[in-house]
């Protein structure tokens, strides 16, 4: 067994114990199991003005001790690393086929499995027919297990909110939730895994 693979098997297995790693790991699901009621939100047509909508992140179950600081540091990096998914897959101009930047925070294997779940991890199977896409929600509340009085695993528990404006004016709501797994890579937090779902409200 290769370093990668021991690596990679002893981050499963310390997510697993704690009760952090729930679902298939590196699996997506396409939304056959419908998503539950949406968030109410307005049907008026979004200001040109309006702010970008911020994620709303909080901090959920911490397995081992964690200073009060460590935890300020913990929510905000591994929140930076969700935006970073969040906004490449789901934000920007449309129409647009380009989705190249979506996985910078994904570790190269990661990455790889999101690629070819591009349709349901990025907008681009819609990108080209929809001319605008509003953030209606987007929530990340995390879990973590610590060792040391330092963070050594996350699991990112996502909520995304969509509104889609198509060329022909049509107007439809998806949701995106479900879970990233993230591990320290290099200094920072990576994403190495997921279980996520995607559908309409």
């Amino acid at each position: 067994m290769t370093e990668h693979r021991r690596r990679r098997r002893a981050r499963l297995a310390a997510l697993a114990a704690t009760g952090l790693l729930a679902g298939s790991v590196l699996a997506g699901c396409s939304g056959d199991d419908e998503p539950g009621p949406a968030p109410a939100s307005s049907s008026a047509a979004p200001s040109e003005e309006a702010a970008p909508l911020t994620t709303k992140a909080s901090l959920g179950t911490v397995t081992g001790k964690l200073p009060p600081a460590a935890r300020r540091s913990l929510r905000a990096d591994v929140g930076a690393a969700v935006d970073a998914w969040i906004d490449g897959a789901y934000g920007g101009d449309y129409p647009r086929t380009d989705f190249d930047g979506a996985f910078t925070s994904f570790t190269a294997g990661a990455r790889q499995r999101a690629e070819a779940d591009r349709r349901l991890m990025t907008n681009s199977g819609v990108g080209d027919s929809v001319d605008a896409v509003e953030l209606t929600a987007r929530r990340v509340r995390v879990d973590a297990l610590a060792r040391g009085g330092r963070a050594a695993a996350a699991t990112a528990h996502v909520h995304v909110g969509l509104r889609l404006t198509g060329t022909d004016g049509e107007v439809r709501r998806d949701r995106v939730v479900g879970s990233l797994f993230l591990t320290r890579e290099r200094g920072g937090w990576k994403v190495f895994g997921y279980d996520v779902k995607r559908g309409r409200v």
